[in-house]
């Protein structure tokens, strides 16, 4: 065979149409494909395979802050349980319905806050030897069994009959302050009120005390 002759049969296409060096990369490269999709799962499912240590890029930067409900602005990913993330709604206790008889009941809170404030005038209805043990500072002795003879004392103290009163004696379970009450409205007094926990409520509660006869 002459040497024209040889070259032309290397450089002629085989049957299919394809030269041999393009055929022989493209079976290398799928045999390299082939290799590498085959380790890939061979290393999953092995359990000494190699560490590929394929690592995500974390997302740098704070997170945008987000508004919880009904609280103040905190991050996302907080502990819900964290104090202080969600502002409590306090939840008002509900106002007891009028009494009977029409005169108003103020609490212990409310008593003390007149207290502060020297808002109003203090009459206890206790007996005279009680109040001398110990009262409200800056309260009358005003005992509503001998009601003729305190009034005339303490009366011209209350020339205001729309002042605020507030009434006391020794608790729930005493009614002279209710009694003392009822005679001031009848009297034309206009903002007459109890204090129904009375003396011992004040008193547990180590608020200032006077003693003897004066107020």
């Amino acid at each position: 065979m002459s040497p024209q002759r040889f070259f032309a049969s290397k450089a002629s296409p085989s049957a299919d149409g394809a030269f041999p060096v393009k055929r022989t990369l493209q079976e290398a490269w799928n045999l390299f494909a082939f290799s590498a999709m085959f380790g890939v799962l061979f290393n999953l499912f092995y359990a000494y395979g190699v560490d590929l240590n394929l690592k995500i890029p974390k997302k740098s930067g704070l997170q945008e802050p987000v508004q919880a409900p009904n609280g103040p602005t905190t991050y996302a990913g907080w502990n819900k349980s964290t104090p202080g993330l969600v502002k409590s709604t306090a939840t008002p206790t509900p106002l007891s319905a009028a009494p009977a008889d029409g005169l108003p009941r103020l609490s212990l809170i409310g008593v003390k806050g007149r207290f502060d404030k020297k808002s109003c005038v203090f009459l206890d209805a206790r007996p005279p030897d009680e109040y001398k043990e110990g009262h409200i500072p800056g309260a009358l002795n005003f005992y509503p069994d001998d009601f003729d003879q305190f009034a005339p004392k303490v009366l011209p103290s209350l020339s205001d009959k729309g002042q605020e009163i507030v009434c006391y004696c020794h608790g729930t379970a005493c009614e002279l302050s209710l009694e003392l009450a009822k005679h001031l409205t009848n009297l034309g007094y206009t903002n007459v009120k109890v204090f129904f926990g009375g003396w011992p409520q004040w008193k547990k509660a180590g608020y200032p005390i006077n003693t003897g006869e004066g107020p």
